[in-house]
């Protein structure tokens, strides 16, 4: 009877170590699809942006008549979209064909023997288009609100440092607002080319007159002005 006992025993051990392990195994393989699928949205998120930045690339060598530029460059739309394409597919479908039907013409027609620089052009403006509309879908309105907010709060210490003369703190809270816009500017175009446009015109500039020494307060205050007036325009475009 006691060795029956010993015996049940066992097994029952045995079974719930068994249950155990598979209750684990589960967890894990659990935590790592969803750790997976994190590193898909990641990509995509990531990729889109960096595809985007390609494509503005080969519209300015295309605006400019750079043939050497424009070769170099198609050929890289090729090389970013694979590294994220296969996570727009199911997600996004119908953008994913979109974007191939603009891409692929894009590459070809970049590495013709005779570039058409109006042909690659119009390619490129529907690709970068299809971009916008996949980085919409990617970078939601709150996000594009919160971070004009930031930008805001940031333009408002760079008018301080302005009048206090403090051109290193200028130069700093200028870089920070350039990086700030680097996270969302994508998602803005969808909701207001005229706005997006508007704050790269003050921004840029911004940037640039920032990095002088010493910095020409009218001209950077003016700057300033005009980008504070354009997020604040987004972010009431957005709340509407």
């Amino acid at each position: 009877m006691k060795k029956q006992v010993v015996l049940s025993v066992v097994a029952l051990t045995v079974c719930v170590t068994i249950l155990s392990a598979c209750g684990t195994k589960s967890n894990v393989e659990g935590a790592s699809s969803a750790q997976e699928k994190s590193a898909i949205e990641v990509s995509v998120k990531d990729g889109t942006a960096e595809l985007l930045s390609t494509a503005k690339q080969l519209k300015e060598a295309a605006d400019s008549g750079d043939q050497a530029k424009i070769k170099e460059v198609g050929p890289e739309l090729e090389e970013v979209w694979a590294t994220f394409e296969d996570g727009v597919k199911p997600k996004y479908p119908d953008l994913y064909d979109q974007i191939e039907k603009s891409l692929n013409p894009a590459v070809a027609a970049t590495k013709a023997a005779t570039i058409d620089k109006e042909a690659v052009l119009k390619i490129d403006e529907q690709l970068i288009q299809t971009l916008f509309e996949l980085s919409a879908k990617l970078i939601p309105a709150e996000e594009i609100k919160a971070g004009s907010n930031q930008m805001l709060t940031t333009t408002g210490q760079i008018k301080n440092e302005i009048a206090a003369g403090n051109d290193a703190k200028v130069k700093e809270l200028v870089q920070t607002l350039e990086d700030n816009w680097k996270t969302f500017e994508d998602g803005v175009p969808p909701h207001s080319t005229e706005l997006y446009e508007e704050i790269e015109e003050s921004l840029n500039p911004e940037v640039a007159g920032s990095q002088k020494s010493p910095i020409d307060k009218q001209v950077l205050t003016g700057l300033n002005d005009q980008l504070t007036k354009a997020l604040n325009e987004l972010v009431q475009h957005i709340e509407k």
